[in-house]
């Protein structure tokens, strides 16, 4: 080709899809002294008031976080299987209707998700999972910090401990996982 004349050539870029992961709390606690009456406890503890999702897969598919419980168990003593286990957006009110606020991760670009998940939902133990977080197609794309202690809203985990309550440590399984689509 002669000096000063164009060339063109075509330029490819493959992208290949990730994965779908979570990164959850390595555990959650709480703590309560017994009054006689009714008492609701969050975890104060801030690296649990947050977990990670991200969607590297390059579908915009969506995704929803799920959560299961076994019952709270203190040898033969037991928590109520239903309206014990509660997560909001909030740190503050076991009531509080907000969702817990999404950011992209640190360094990276994302497509915040939008949640339709109604808060606070109530987590029945020693039952399917229950969805604490979703989002419509095309969004929560990327990697995404839902909560955060530092956060308006954090991930609230709470528990609601009856008056009637044997004093003890009660455990309980927890387990979270990300599902592809909302």
């Amino acid at each position: 080709m002669p000096a000063g004349s164009n060339c063109t050539m075509t330029g490819t870029l493959t992208i290949s899809a990730g994965a779908l992961t979570l990164t959850s709390p390595a555990s959650l606690t709480w703590s309560a002294t017994l009054t006689g009456t009714n008492q609701s406890v969050v975890d104060v503890v801030g690296a649990d008031q947050q977990y990670t999702v991200n969607d590297a897969t390059g579908s915009g598919a969506g995704w929803h976080v799920t959560v299961a419980a076994t019952t709270f168990t203190n040898g033969t003593h037991t928590l109520p299987d239903t309206g014990t286990f509660v997560t909001t957006g909030s740190t503050t009110s076991i009531s509080a209707t907000a969702a817990p606020t999404a950011t992209c991760a640190a360094g990276t670009t994302c497509t915040l998700p939008t949640n339709s998940t109604t808060y606070p939902v109530g987590i029945t133990t020693a039952a399917t999972a229950a969805t604490i977080y979703d989002t419509a197609a095309a969004t929560g794309v990327g990697q995404v910090v839902i909560g955060g202690s530092g956060s308006a809203n954090p991930v609230g985990w709470w528990v609601n401990v009856p008056a009637n309550a044997f004093a003890g440590a009660y455990t309980s399984t927890v387990t979270m996982a990300v599902v592809s689509a909302p």
